[in-house]
């Protein structure tokens, strides 16, 4: 009886002993399939949400060389110290023209940027989002040609190669010939960067030059080229913040902290004047006389982009790239456009 007992008990035991295996190795496989995310789940990107909190690991932010106060900001970690000891890493890249910026943005490779507005890329789809407006600086645009060119007038142009960082699919050149009554395909578009462009009028290659400062500036200074005219009386040549549109819909919280940011460095560009000026010598390895001329061409401010001027602006511009086949549609800037932010961050 009592052996009976023995190996009743014993067989319990060992069941028990079974279901307690059992179900521990369950919750170990939960618990692998949790920390993997399942073979399906995507990488994360350089944006993707850190652990513990809601912001990215990193903010990545692009820019081209004239803009001062994103230099300013980027040495004095101004952004950074908005989130105090929380802060993502804050990346910023520098590029020579808008297009590869837009390219950027649109593709998620950055997050932020400022830069001209990218009417065509937004025409062909690019998901992005206008947030602010950093500038209005028509006179730092210019066609340049040779001193001893014989292009003396607009007029001039018909027939000969336009250089240009965005080929024909830029404004300001466009707008220029429109008033010549020349048609786009009057002159033959060359598109070169515009580290290439410079070279490329003073060999000969090209017969004329459409570029903006310090490139434009550092030109003229030097007596390389002369401007034919410049962009004031053609375009209003607003900057733009702008971003990737599912970044400025997932962390608006950190387009604030740009703005924020941003004021403060803006304030010290217009307070520090010459400290501004040397600063953007160093960082674009130029001459404080071109460091000067481009800082004296530039018309800083910072606003919500629904302004009527820049409105009437954006729409001339799609409906003229429409015209000329350079897009299919019109950007639909109702979307595009998203004042809320900034004018909550500047009470307007």
């Amino acid at each position: 009886m009592e052996a009976c007992s023995a190996m009743h008990a014993l067989r319990k035991t060992s069941w028990f002993i079974r279901l307690l295996f059992l179900a521990v190795g369950m919750l170990s496989v939960v618990a692998l399939l949790a920390s993997c995310g399942g073979r399906g789940s995507p990488a994360p990107t350089a944006s993707s949400t850190s652990e513990g909190g809601k912001n990215p690991s990193t903010v990545r932010i692009g820019f081209q060389p004239p803009y001062i106060p994103v230099i300013a900001m980027k040495n004095q970690k101004l952004l950074e110290k908005t989130f105090g000891d929380s802060s993502p890493a804050i990346e910023y890249k520098e590029f020579l023209s808008l297009t590869p910026i837009a390219e950027a943005v649109s593709s998620g490779a950055l997050d932020l940027a400022i830069g001209g507005t990218p009417v065509t890329a937004i025409a062909a789809g690019a998901p992005i989002r206008i947030l602010a407006l950093t500038e209005r600086s028509p006179k730092t645009h210019a066609i340049l040609v040779r001193p001893n060119s014989p292009i003396k007038s607009v007029a001039d142009l018909k027939g000969k190669k336009i250089a240009t960082p965005m080929g024909k699919a830029y404004f300001f050149p466009q707008k220029v010939l429109q008033s010549a009554h020349i048609k786009d395909s009057e002159v033959k578009w060359v598109q070169l960067e515009n580290d290439v462009g410079r070279s490329a009028l003073l060999s000969g290659s090209v017969d004329a030059w459409v570029t903006w400062d310090p490139f434009y500036a550092s030109a003229e200074l030097n007596k390389e080229a002369v401007p034919l005219v410049d962009g004031n009386h053609y375009f209003q040549n607003y900057v733009v913040l702008f971003g990737n549109a599912d970044f400025v819909e997932a962390h608006p919280d950190i387009v604030t902290r740009f703005i924020q940011a941003y004021q403060q460095a803006l304030d010290w560009v217009q307070s520090h004047h010459a400290d501004a000026v040397q600063l953007f010598a160093s960082e674009n390895k130029v001459s404080q006389e071109v460091a000067e001329l481009t800082m004296s061409r530039r018309n800083y401010l910072l606003a919500p982009p629904d302004l009527k001027e820049y409105l009437n602006e954006c729409t001339e511009q799609g409906k003229f790239f429409l015209e000329i086949g350079v897009t299919k549609q019109e950007p639909d800037w109702k979307t595009v456009i998203v004042p809320q932010i900034a004018k909550s961050v500047l009470n307007h």
